[in-house]
């Protein structure tokens, strides 16, 4: 970075790097799908990702090297060893690594790719954290078997973690399995919304609309809520149909053997459940002692509050957080369901867990959070997983304000700090007190060109850190175990359904510069004035 430029001086504020200890990770967050590029280099396969952006053209006219962090990687190293990150979270390209899914189409070019970057991340004095998959598993998986909704991705998964742990394990001490399993199964499976962009054929819109008239509950205003809100996505309609033109292009194929279409997101969470308790196993049997790292799993969370302040809505809200964060995390410390889940999934759609493969297979929470909701109670029969959790979501209390004060430029994030803390304090009440990183937490804007004083004045996105590693400084004094906090996203990317029409970094790329020029975002400053206060030793 050069000198700060004065119209990009940022404030100092109110939390400092002296309140989080030395040992404290900072860095920013990635996945390869959407940053790397470099699509037909070192023999990648294709993914699902690819197929999810180019049927839908979210590419737009900027191509599939928009960011091309496989040419330019050296140099977004530099960026964050100048603003001071002594950690970077990324994830490894399963169809860069194993071109066809399979162990036997290993490829050594695309290994090397990535033992470069984890020797340069090391020389740049930073602690890699790799996560083995972030919603791009291999295209030939999916036309095998439809990827998680098949037993086969099981043992495909671990073989392609035994070649990561084989050839990075000397270098990579943290590592996670799968990013989101949540938003895997809702997304990828219900809202079309991030690959293999499988969707409801329902229009919830209309259902909740008919089950509302039927049981004489009304909002006030526009206010109605959703049942099916959007997730990590621009607001657009909550229904989910197979009359929208982009859900046709994405219908899975007539397969008598998979089972019924509503059961599908419970059988992706099951499947990628199975997935990462087998591949950690294997991690601990034949790599832990040797390699001495850690192995965890990337869980999402948003808070929810009661919209209004009954027992129904309150009963309502922890609904929302066993049918989101207890889906994975109970398994994971408990080895089962939460209660919640078994009282209300439609009878037969939940897979059972084998309690002795899963309980206890995370040495630490890895969470992302990016905003929170108020929700309320919906009764119905169910018959689905947004059926059967039972919860209507709300961005605005009755007396329509919007939670939070800053809303992101997709419409789905409202800044929301508080949630994050409750979050934080959650997991300890109620999960055995873990060690906590957060690995994925941001604010978009809207992709502005250069010329636009707000493309890198991005105050918003400052103060969202900000306040949220306030909220993280508040969760340590209540003796949260947080060790460490990844901005999504350490520079501009493809955001999923959004494609490039959201920017989340702290770095801003220009898409049709020809070098993709890095431009440090005032965020970036703040950032680095922020970790140049290192702490002492005693404040270790």
């Amino acid at each position: 970075m050069a000198e700060i430029p004065s119209e990009l001086v940022p404030p100092t504020g109110t939390v400092h790097r002296k309140d989080f200890g030395r040992d404290f990770l900072f860095g920013g967050s990635t996945s390869a799908f959407q940053i790397e590029g470099g699509v037909e280099r070192d023999g990648r396969g294709k993914s699902i990702f690819d197929t999810f952006v180019e049927e839908r053209g979210l590419y737009g006219e900027y191509g599939p090297d928009a960011v091309n962090h496989r040419e330019f990687y050296e140099i977004d190293v530099e960026h964050m060893r100048d603003i001071g990150f002594n950690s970077y979270r990324f994830s490894i390209s399963w169809s860069r690594i194993l071109p066809t899914g399979k162990k036997e189409s290993r490829n050594q070019d695309g290994i090397n790719f990535y033992k470069d970057l984890v020797k340069k991340i090391k020389a740049a004095g930073m602690e890699p954290m790799a996560t083995l998959l972030h919603f791009d598993p291999p295209q030939d998986l999916e036309n095998a078997y439809f990827t998680f909704l098949k037993p086969e991705i099981v043992d495909d998964f671990c073989d392609y973690a035994e070649i990561c742990f084989q050839e990075f394990g000397n270098d990579i001490k943290y590592w996670t399995t799968i990013n989101e399993p949540w938003y895997v199964s809702y997304g990828g499976y219900i809202r079309a919304e991030i690959p293999p962009g499988y969707q409801a054929d329902k229009d919830y819109d209309t259902i909740q609309k008919e089950i509302d008239t039927k049981s004489g509950k009304s909002y006030p205003g526009d206010n109605q809520g959703s049942i099916c809100p959007p997730f990590q996505c621009s607001n657009i309609s909550s229904s989910s149909s197979s009359s929208d033109p982009a859900a046709k292009e994405f219908s899975p194929k007539d397969d008598s053997t998979l089972p019924p279409r509503e059961q599908w997101p419970y059988i992706a969470g099951y499947y990628q459940l199975l997935a990462h308790a087998k591949a950690v196993k294997l991690y601990r049997e034949k790599y832990e002692g040797s390699k001495g790292g850690k192995i965890g799993l990337n869980l999402v969370a948003q808070w929810y509050l009661p919209w209004e302040d009954t027992q129904e809505n309150i009963d309502a809200a922890k609904r929302a957080m066993d049918f989101m964060l207890g889906w994975f995390m109970d398994p994971l410390y408990k080895g089962d369901y939460p209660e919640n889940m078994h009282k209300y999934v439609t009878k037969g759609f939940l897979p059972k867990l084998d309690k002795d493969l899963v309980q206890g297979t995370y040495d630490f929470v890895s969470l992302n959070y990016y905003t929170s909701l108020y929700v309320a109670d919906f009764p119905n029969e169910g018959g689905d997983f947004v059926l059967d959790r039972r919860v209507n979501f709300f961005d605005r209390n009755p007396a329509g304000e919007l939670i939070g004060d800053e809303q992101g430029h997709g419409g789905w994030i409202n800044k929301y700090p508080e949630g994050l803390l409750n979050v934080l304090v959650y997991l300890k009440e109620n999960y055995g007190d873990p060690e906590i990183y957060i690995h994925e937490n941001g604010f978009d804007d809207p992709n502005l060109p250069l010329a636009d004083r707000d493309a890198l004045y991005d105050q918003k996105r400052l103060w969202y850190h900000h306040d949220h590693l306030l909220a993280v400084k508040d969760a340590i004094r209540k003796e949260v175990r947080v060790k460490g906090y990844f901005a999504w996203s350490l520079m501009d990317n493809l955001e999923l359904a959004a494609g490039f029409g959201s920017r989340f970094g702290i770095i801003y790329v220009d898409y049709k510069d020809e070098s993709r020029r890095r431009i440090p975002k005032l965020s970036s400053y703040w950032f680095k004035q922020f970790l140049a206060n290192q702490p002492r030793e005693s404040d270790a």
